[in-house]
């Protein structure tokens, strides 16, 4: 049976990460918007790529990794033509996926570990800490194919695979004061970040030590510790989050549809925030900024995650993938009820 504190999880992350992308067009300056920033990109999409982890499987393999390339075709293509419309047109490229569309791609690659996973749990959990750590140090390690994010990020993969439902089952239980004292304790280091003028560059994983002008053993520690504190902040959330029903617990059962068509409303709202706060960023218009964006990003999230959004990033996708997976594996859909 499926945990629902898994899906209020995802529900709270994905919320976070349209409030992040409204908090980008708003503009960042030095106080509460680059601060809520800072906090949300240290461990939002790391906390999100652990919880994709926990639901990953090797079965019907080939029809999961299509329907992620179906979806990343089918909305690298809408987000080339939405951004041509307002005449922001991207440079269109299929190994260098467009802004959100890093995940999707990175996503295959996930996949595609996942039975070397389920084999070698604990040797592939060592192997993914040191390479999230080290992959900076590889000179190939850029945006193409979304190899650093990738690489980066497999460690959160792997650890959701291998221990996430354990986790989930261990803070179930937690007392109230344990979970505020988490909250807490993950925090701290998150507003360090922040005090310590962390470059955002090193949060979206992105780029190789050279692109971060740094050396490698600076690299590797700076890396280490970003991926120390993004654990910590994984496991407050999942002490955290409550097992209820509600529309977060939907938010995060539909969060794909949430993920891929909220870009669009970015783009729509972007020249309107844009203009908004064009006029400065005194204390009192910081806080605007946050609040005004963190109800928006509620309201985006709980209309993207309706039925009719869901079916159409699901349905259609995934029984084109399977009528390409039956062809190319008949014998393997047949033994899974095909």
């Amino acid at each position: 049976m499926r945990d629902s504190r898994l899906d209020v999880a995802k529900g709270v992350l994905i919320i976070l990460v349209v409030f992040g992308h409204l908090l980008t067009r708003v503009g960042l300056g030095d106080g509460l918007t680059d601060l809520a920033y800072t906090v949300i990109y240290a461990f939002h999409m790391p906390a999100f790529i652990f919880l994709a982890g926990v639901t990953a499987k090797s079965t019907r393999l080939v029809e999961r990794i299509a329907t992620f390339v179906i979806l990343l075709a089918a909305f690298q293509t809408l987000y080339y033509v939405a951004e041509r419309w307002v005449g922001d047109a991207f440079a269109w490229s299929w190994t260098d996926p467009h802004w959100i569309m890093w995940f999707l791609l990175a996503m295959i690659w996930w996949t595609l570990t996942v039975p070397f996973i389920e084999r070698f749990p604990r040797t592939l959990v060592a192997v993914s800490a040191v390479v999230g750590v080290c992959a900076g140090v590889l000179p190939f390690a850029g945006a193409d194919l979304s190899i650093s994010r990738t690489l980066v990020f497999w460690p959160f993969f792997v650890v959701g695979k291998v221990y996430g439902k354990k986790l989930l089952a261990f803070t179930a239980g937690f007392p109230l004061w344990t979970r505020v004292g988490g909250c807490v304790v993950a925090l701290l280091p998150l507003l360090a970040l922040f005090v310590a003028d962390t470059d955002n560059s090193w949060l979206y994983g992105s780029g190789n030590f050279d692109h971060l002008e740094v050396s490698d053993l600076r690299g590797m520690l700076i890396r280490a510790c970003l991926t120390l504190i993004a654990f910590l902040a994984i496991f407050a959330l999942l002490a955290a989050v409550p097992d209820v029903r509600g529309p977060i617990t939907v938010m995060g059962e539909r969060s794909l549809s949430v993920y891929l068509f909220h870009g669009f409303v970015v783009i729509a709202l972007a020249p309107a925030l844009e203009e908004f706060f064009a006029g400065g960023y005194g204390h009192a218009v910081q806080i605007g900024a946050v609040v005004l964006c963190g109800f928006a990003a509620f309201g985006i999230a709980f209309v993207l995650s309706l039925k009719p959004l869901h079916w159409v990033v699901s349905t259609p996708p995934k029984k084109a993938a399977a009528a390409f997976a039956s062809l190319v594996t008949p014998r393997e859909h047949s033994r899974n009820g095909r």
